[in-house]
């Protein structure tokens, strides 16, 4: 694929911008990491492709957007230094011999066997997570990324106004000049804390109004108003970040599990205890769907039907990203998910 499809196809993740919205954020985190897919050129190179003014910087590079394109220079030397990247879980085995398929089956029966969540009046849906994505930028052929963890909280009504909070941690880096150079290149390097509230019909306006509680449904409303995924590992992806962003009851987390059991080349990937302390049965795709070859997974708590995290990990090459391999690019660690007051 050239650069101008990937450009095209994958602007949807981490966008600093202030007018952005949160499911332009989601979907530009994994922008750049297919951009630097591609093995180091022979030399320098520039690809341009038309696109509005942004500035992107999430999942593997910075890009300087000017009015008339997108610009990406790369340059064989110097060599990067490999960027500090969170810990790989540790996968156990099996909880069961079952495949994938029945297995996550049975998972979507316990989930629709749980009590429904209690909403009192007045309340919306709240959820907080940990996230983290690979933050990158590449300036005459070094490539300097760092670990920027941050944490979510956000609240949305009915109507789809909402609140959504982001913190960001103080960076990590595996050297000190990485972390000179990040800083030198206007890398933030403290806390920060970002607050954006949203109008009726704002917040996260691609997904609105009530979940599907039919796996197929729900695979058609998850790509609602644009064309069906090409690979199987995004409606994978689309789950993930769908239950980051929306409470999700009983039924509604079955029918994510369905769709989730009926998707080609989804294994058992063995228990596992999540980034939060929790046990979990792992199910995944690996996949080059993004460019580089990964592998996707989903942690599933086995007595409730919960999605509990999710992980995407390079597991051949790392294509231009100063990365070891393998290595963990994304991670999400749900945490929250109930009925609470709006914050004033």
């Amino acid at each position: 694929m050239n650069a101008v499809n990937e450009v095209r196809q994958l602007l949807s993740g981490l966008d600093p911008a202030r007018d952005s919205r949160p499911e332009d954020e989601e979907r530009r985190a994994r922008d750049l990491t297919r951009i630097l897919a591609s093995e180091r050129a022979e030399g320098p190179t520039r690809r341009t492709v038309p696109r509005r003014r942004l500035v992107l910087a999430a999942g593997g590079v910075v890009l300087a957007v000017a009015a008339g394109g997108v610009a990406l220079e790369t340059a064989r030397e110097p060599q990067p230094a490999y960027a500090a990247t969170p810990a790989i879980l540790t996968y156990g085995p099996p909880a069961s011999a079952e495949p994938a398929r029945t297995r996550l089956r049975r998972l979507a029966e316990v989930a629709a066997g749980q009590p429904a969540p209690q909403r009192p009046a007045g309340t919306v849906e709240h959820l907080e997570s940990a996230n983290w994505f690979l933050n990158s930028s590449i300036t005459g052929g070094r490539t300097t990324s760092a670990v920027v963890p941050e944490q979510w909280r956000s609240w949305r009504t009915d109507d789809d106004a909402g609140r959504m909070v982001k913190k960001a941690l103080p960076p990590t880096f595996r050297s000190e000049a990485d972390r000179r150079e990040w800083k030198r290149r206007g890398g933030r390097i403290d806390s920060s804390e970002n607050t954006r509230d949203y109008a009726a019909g704002e917040f996260y306006s691609r997904w609105q109004g009530a979940v599907p509680t039919d796996a197929a449904a729900l695979r058609e409303w998850l790509t609602a108003g644009a064309s069906a995924h090409e690979a199987p590992v995004q409606y994978l992806e689309a789950v993930a970040e769908l239950a980051g962003v929306r409470l999700l009851n009983p039924a509604q987390r079955a029918a994510a599990l369905r769709l989730l059991a009926d998707l080609p080349g989804i294994t058992v990937t063995g228990t596992v205890t999540d980034r939060a302390g929790r046990s979990g049965e792992a199910f995944s795709i690996t996949s080059d769907a993004h460019g580089l070859p990964a592998q996707y997974t989903m942690i599933v708590d086995p007595g409730s039907g919960a999605l509990l995290g999710y992980e995407a990990v390079l597991t051949e090459r790392a294509g231009m990203l100063n990365v070891t391999i393998p290595a963990v690019i994304t991670y999400r660690s749900y945490l929250v998910a109930e009925y609470a007051a709006m914050p004033r």
